[in-house]
């Protein structure tokens, strides 16, 4: 035998080098349902994809399935893209896969958890911001289809559990295109109106069904109103992004009806042991009162009362005298205090007295000498301005034989206005006399 035999590992490693450089093997989209789902410690999932004519084992590292938007269960259609290769260890053809959607409505799990992201991170989703509920509601809002089986499960509930409530219905499209604007509409009529709670409830369906539970403006409308709304769509497995912003979520519109409102018999019960109890401390008060009572009673207050405030007037009368001896020892040293005061004054006043006479004499000579001196020195003053004024008077002019001549116009210093015949006054230093003009000497 010329032929040389290949090891085991050799030919699997062979088998692996040759499908691992296949392009088309790497990056296939593959469909199937899973099966023998088995998640492990380190994260990674084991599994495989089937369809009706064959299987094949697929594994999907921790740093790939971290990223998908939900935990695959068997049964689960979905769609992977994945690269063949060989698993050397048991020479077994596998699948690594890198990314999963769930077939046919990948793109709505994609959207769905795009917008969750985005609302969680602007802070819809906060605990912090939800509204407590109203313990005893008793006016709820009731927001569904109409005639539908989720509206009857919730109607039963209440009327079984609370029927005490006033419950008003707001009749809407649960699906399809026009069904979030209704459930808009509805829900901001219904905050203004004051209510206790809102009930915002649909039976199960499909993802596609329940669209319109993930609706962007709804969940914003949701966020900003003032009424406390508990939200039940779909079944147990379901959640849509109402159930994460309302302020209470309830695995189904019959689970949403218990969490709104407690049931009546309960409270009745509650009550009941409470009115007990309240019966059990009023007595168990009274008696304790009634005891209290019965020992002031006989206390010796009440059987003498002057027992009551005769220490007191014993102390008060202490005190008292007390007071009285401190206040006229107090007026005795007062009254000393003042003695020697006014006497200290006395003397301080009397030399002050005789300092400000001293000193009174001594300015008014100082100012009859002023007053003199001044007086001395007008009077000289006086006699030079005299001098003075006596020097310049006209009457000394007059007195070397001059003379003041006057017409009826006044002094005339010129002969210029005059004419013969005029009358004029002629003034000397001693007397003076009337004259008539008889000419005019023009030149001087």
């Amino acid at each position: 035998m010329s032929e040389k035999a290949v090891s085991v590992s050799a030919l699997v490693r062979y088998l692996k080098g040759k499908i691992d450089s296949d392009a088309r093997l790497q990056g296939l989209l593959i469909e199937g349902e899973i099966s023998n789902f088995k998640p492990y410690n380190s994260g990674h999932w084991y599994f495989s994809l089937k369809d009706s004519y064959a299987q094949i084992r697929c594994v999907m590292f921790a740093s790939y399935n971290r990223r998908t938007a939900f935990r695959p269960k068997d049964g689960d259609k979905v769609i992977v893209r994945a690269h063949a290769t060989v698993y050397e260890g048991r020479g077994e053809l596998q699948v690594m896969v890198v990314s999963m959607t769930p077939a046919g409505i990948g793109d709505l799990y994609l959207q769905f958890e795009q917008l969750k992201k985005k609302l969680a991170a602007e802070g819809l989703f906060d605990e912090a911001h939800k509204k407590p509920l109203v313990r005893y509601p008793f006016r709820i809002a009731l927001v569904t289809g109409k005639n539908t089986a989720a509206r009857a499960d919730v109607l039963n509930t209440l009327g079984r559990r609370w029927p005490v409530a006033r419950i008003d219905e707001y009749p809407v499209l649960v699906q399809g295109t026009e069904s979030a604007g209704q459930i808009i509409a509805a829900l901001q009529l219904i905050d203004t109106r004051g209510y206790d709670v809102i009930l915002l409830v649909r039976g199960g369906g499909s993802i596609e069904d329940l669209w319109s539970f993930n609706d962007e403006q709804l969940a914003r409308t949701i966020y900003a109103l003032k009424t406390p709304i508990v939200t039940g769509v779909g079944h147990e497995v379901d959640f849509t992004i109402v159930d994460f912003v309302s302020d209470r979520r309830a695995p189904t519109p019959t689970g949403a009806a218990e969490v709104c409102a407690p049931n009546l018999a309960d409270v009745l019960q509650d009550l009941e042991i409470k009115k007990q109890r309240m019966n059990q401390a009023v007595q168990v008060r009274m008696a304790k009162e009634e005891e209290h009572l019965r020992v002031l009673k006989s206390s010796a207050v009440f059987t003498d009362p002057t027992r009551l405030y005769a220490q007191q007037e014993l102390q008060l009368q202490a005190v008292s005298e007390q007071f009285m001896r401190q206040l006229h020892g107090k007026t005795a040293g007062l009254k000393a205090e003042m003695q020697v005061l006014a006497a200290r004054m006395e003397t301080a006043v009397q030399a002050s007295t005789a300092d400000r006479k001293l000193e009174v004499e001594q300015i008014r000579q100082r100012m009859d000498s002023a007053v003199n001196l001044r007086d001395q020195m007008e009077q000289k003053n006086l006699a030079g301005a005299a001098k003075l004024l006596d020097a310049y008077s006209p009457l000394k002019v007059l007195d070397r034989g001059y003379a003041i001549v006057q017409n009826e116009s006044g002094v005339m210093k010129t002969s210029k206005g005059i004419q013969p015949g005029d009358d004029v006054h002629i003034r000397l230093a001693e007397g003076g006399f009337q004259a008539k003009v008889s000419a005019v000497d023009k030149e001087g």
